[in-house]
């Protein structure tokens, strides 16, 4: 693999704007958008659910869908007005989030008879290209690499802190999931817990690896595309039509494990993934990713894995969680996955 380079640029508010290259990143800043007051999130334990819900009230005034000649996520210094990143040209970037739902702000909230803490943490927007127009789906691989190094660099740097149990990456796509910005990007939200979801993973991955003991199954009936160390499956349990995991053929905790043939193999698998959806749907699919890694840095039972949630029921079909998933958490289901798998493999294979 090539060489990477990263710069750390202190912006005006002391925050720091990184930049993921293969050619090192020495332009001069242009000028930078006018510092912001930094948001005050906070907790509230919700009793019934156990569980947290965070409250970031700076949220709505966060910019949403303004002209590509207005893009934040440009290179401001080719524009006629400050962006988030000040230069004419980069690779990959990465900078807090000035509407965060996780900071390190100590700001306290009392609210009596409620459980309430700081919500701690921090909340990172990932720029993927510089091309306002660009996407996964036709992103040189190397590129795409790139962002799979970049998240790794991220995820060794924030697991490290004290005031951070967990990291996830992910990507909400279109507006059917609630983008507000068109231009190719992603977040990390780096939580001051680790969330339910997450947690039921890490239980279940600690009692045994249903991932190796399903892998005969995903490489003869659920894949829809596999090489020697990736494998792109439905799983046998999906909760959406078009579900789709890219999972490594071995255990690792995370993409930081990675070797650079592995890499390449998951640049490639996830281009296949985006491609083939758009494919399929005839247009730019809209999907949720994430990518489910370990808590810690040297967990040996966590496979690491990417999951893929299209907002679809069959075909074009919007799916909306109605009244058993969003009331009971049990999700109905109209296609088999062993059916979705044959019809998304002509598309990803």
């Amino acid at each position: 693999m090539k060489k990477i380079y990263k710069r750390e640029f202190e912006r005006n508010d002391k925050r720091h704007l990184l930049l993921f290259g293969y050619k090192e990143h020495n332009e001069k800043a242009a000028k930078e958008l006018e510092i912001t007051p930094s948001p005050s999130p906070h907790m509230r334990w919700n009793p019934s659910r156990q569980e947290w819900v965070t409250y970031s009230e700076t949220r709505k005034v966060r910019t949403a869908f303004p002209p590509k000649e207005y893009c934040p996520l440009c290179p401001g210094a080719e524009l006629n007005f400050p962006t988030e990143i000040p230069f004419k040209n980069f690779e990959v970037a990465i900078f807090p989030n000035r509407w965060a739902s996780f900071n390190t702000n100590e700001d306290q909230t009392l609210i009596d008879g409620l459980n309430v803490k700081p919500s701690n943490g921090d909340c990172e927007v990932v720029v993927y290209s510089s091309n306002h127009l660009d996407t996964i789906a036709q992103m040189p691989i190397e590129r795409i690499e790139l962002l799979f190094n970049a998240w790794s660099d991220r995820y060794t740097q924030l697991l490290n802190r004290d005031d951070i149990s967990y990291v996830m990456p992910f990507e909400n796509r279109g507006e059917e999931c609630g983008v507000t910005l068109h231009h190719p990007h992603g977040q990390i939200y780096a939580f001051p817990f680790i969330p339910p979801v997450i947690q039921k993973e890490v239980d279940a991955f600690n009692k045994e690896n249903f991932i190796l003991k399903l892998m005969n199954d995903l490489e003869t009936k659920y894949f829809v595309y596999q090489d020697d160390n990736v494998i792109v499956a439905v799983p046998p349990f999906a909760r959406y039509a078009y579900e789709i995991w890219i999972i490594p053929k071995r255990q690792l905790a995370g993409p930081w494990q990675f070797t650079d043939e592995e890499y390449n193999s998951f640049a490639k698998a996830l281009q296949k993934v985006v491609k083939g959806y758009d494919d399929f749907l005839g247009r730019r699919c809209p999907y949720i990713m994430g990518l489910h890694a370990a808590p810690k840095l040297d967990d040996k039972n966590f496979h690491f894995h990417m999951e893929f949630y299209p907002p679809l029921r069959h075909g074009d079909k919007p799916k909306v969680l109605a009244g058993s998933e969003s009331m009971a958490g049990v999700f109905i289901m109209d296609v088999l996955p062993e059916e979705t798998a044959i019809e998304l493999r002509k598309y990803m294979s």
